[in-house]
């Protein structure tokens, strides 16, 4: 891109969003809650492997918190029975005033053993394995105290994970912290992404704290899109080296100063306005502009894509991208009792990309009538860009699977109902304009989450997916529209299958499944060498391009 460009683009970016700037102060605020209660601990006086940072960065998270209308207990230096007690006591509070909003911050350090995390007092030593789960303590104990408790919104906070705790006497070969599901109700927010180090930071706190404090103070800011801040902040002041990393299951709103409410009035103007400036952004080959299209809508319509476009100019300038270390291993239930010869395979934290000669063959069942109504075979033709092409190039998806054009000469907005980078509990919303070939228009909104992990069988084979469910509706008609869907984002790209309701007046009126039937890596096509002739239409086979919407 041209340094005019780039510049263009800049100066379009702050305009648009500026437009719609004093919207946000004026967001509807959220009902008060009955209390805020946190326990702030720092620990960093350790005697193999002392630490800086932590027991500043526990006093100024404590004062922020103060701020923010918190009755905070601070404990500094703790030893084994005092943080064990401290926890029991925090959850005992929560349950007391079980409609309160609980922070729960640590700063030192944190290790982990057979997928459970531990802090550690200052008063441990670790020579072997086992001294860990006796003299450490488990984050376990706490997810515990908050799920006895059954209040309705907790943050946990673990700036956990400086490298090698234990000196010379002893080296775990897990790095970092496991990854966590969090508990309902509950955000559970990482230093650094699972099975990585963090940074005790050489200034007056670390760098995860550092910038937490700054975004704690914005006023009105969701609580989510603190998190994707600071992310984003800690991303580029490391060069790459430390990604903050969270999993939520949060259900209601929270910021820490003001109220974190939406007005539904501006979705509109917002939406219009972010698509405009992201259409100009998606092919954008400098860091900044995406990074202020990603502050300032961390949680936006198009902040799942400007991100991955991020992640693509930053690898092209040299950062060695970070990887979260997998979750825990599925059991071996099955959510869907069909018996296949397949073996699932566990996630392992990398992605995969289409690939062309890759094939995909579906069925699709209607739901009302439990008659299959169509298969249809994909095979990717070639990739161009952020566009996938399918069988003749008729039809066109993202990188990601989301629709761009039907053989039918029927056309989508980008959208980010398929996203690159999934974890349990993510949300995330999309909407998205679709032209008809006769020129009509018809506007679709969602909020998607990643509700699930789970095991599916299917005629494809067996897969550990991701589960995701969408709540939306038709802008134009009001249906209501339902869809899940399931994903295995480590083995193929391609979407597994996807239920799809539409309702209106609360009567489900039309639903389907789509399912995965075949799967083939298959070879890369050979392109021919003269220009290719227009689309042909599509041959009336029962082939046809699911997932409408």
């Amino acid at each position: 891109m041209s340094r005019q460009r780039s510049t263009r683009i800049a100066r379009t970016l702050c305009a648009s969003l500026t437009l719609l700037a004093p919207l946000a102060v004026s967001a509807a605020a959220p009902d008060p809650v009955a209390g805020r209660i946190a326990l702030v601990i720092g620990n960093g006086a350790y005697a193999a492997a002392p630490l800086v940072n932590p027991a500043a960065d526990a006093r100024a998270i404590a004062e922020r918190l103060r701020e923010a209308g918190f009755r905070v207990t601070l404990k500094t230096d703790a030893p084994r029975r005092e943080l064990q007690d401290a926890i029991r006591g925090f959850g005992d509070a929560l349950a007391r005033d079980n409609q309160a909003v609980g922070v729960f911050y640590y700063a030192g350090h944190g290790v982990q053993l057979n997928w459970r995390n531990f802090m550690l007092p200052v008063d441990a030593r670790i020579r072997r394995p086992a001294d860990i789960a006796a003299q450490g303590v488990d984050v376990g104990l706490l997810l515990d105290s908050l799920g006895r408790a059954r209040n309705p919104l907790n943050l946990v906070i673990l700036d956990a994970c400086r490298d090698n705790p234990f000196g010379r006497d002893f080296r775990t070969d897990d790095r970092g912290l496991s990854q966590l599901d969090a508990p309902p109700g509950t955000l559970l927010a990482y230093a650094t992404a699972p099975g990585n180090t963090a940074d005790d930071g050489e200034g007056a706190h670390g760098l995860y704290t550092e910038n937490l404090l700054k975004e704690m103070k914005v006023p009105g800011a969701p609580v989510e899109d603190v998190f994707k801040r600071v992310r984003l902040a800690v991303r580029r002041a490391s060069e790459g080296a430390q990604i903050p990393w969270e999993s939520t299951s949060l259900e209601g709103d929270f910021a820490f100063v003001g109220g974190s409410g939406r007005d539904p009035s501006r979705e509109q103007k917002e939406f219009e306005a972010d698509l405009a400036t992201w259409n100009m952004l998606r092919e954008a080959t400098t860091p900044e502009p995406l990074e202020d299209f990603i502050r300032q809508r961390p949680s936006g319509k198009f902040a799942e894509l400007a991100q991955y476009r991020l992640d693509l100019v930053l690898r092209k300038r040299g950062e060695k991208p970070v990887h979260a270390a997998p979750p825990p291993p599925l059991g071996p239930e099955m959510c869907v009792p069909i018996a296949a010869d397949g073996k699932a395979s566990p996630y392992s934290g990398q992605t995969a990309s289409f690939r062309p000669g890759e094939r995909y063959t579906y069925r699709t069942v209607d739901l009302l009538a439990q008659t299959e109504t169509a298969r249809s075979t994909d095979t990717v033709l070639r990739i161009v860009g952020d566009e996938v092409l399918y069988n003749d190039g008729s039809k066109v998806s993202d990188l990601f699977g989301n629709n761009v054009r039907a053989p039918d000469g029927k056309r989508w907005t980008p959208y980010q109902f398929f996203i690159n980078d999934y974890a349990l509990g993510k949300r995330w919303p999309t909407q998205f304009i679709i032209t008809q070939p006769d020129g009509t228009t018809v506007g679709v909104r969602f909020e998607v989450r990643v509700a699930g992990r789970e095991r599916i069988t299917l005629p494809a084979g067996t897969f550990d997916s991701y589960r995701i469910e969408a709540r939306g509706f038709d802008l134009a008609s009001g249906a209501q529209l339902e869809r899940t869907a399931w994903v295995a984002p480590e083995r193929l790209r391609g979407v597994l299958a996807m239920e799809s309701l539409s309702r209106k007046g609360g009567t489900v009126v039309s639903g389907e499944r789509v399912e995965l039937t075949d799967y083939a890596a298959g070879v890369p096509p050979v392109i021919p060498a003269a220009k290719p002739s227009a689309p042909a239409e599509e041959k009336q086979d029962g082939r046809r391009w699911p997932f409408s919407y």
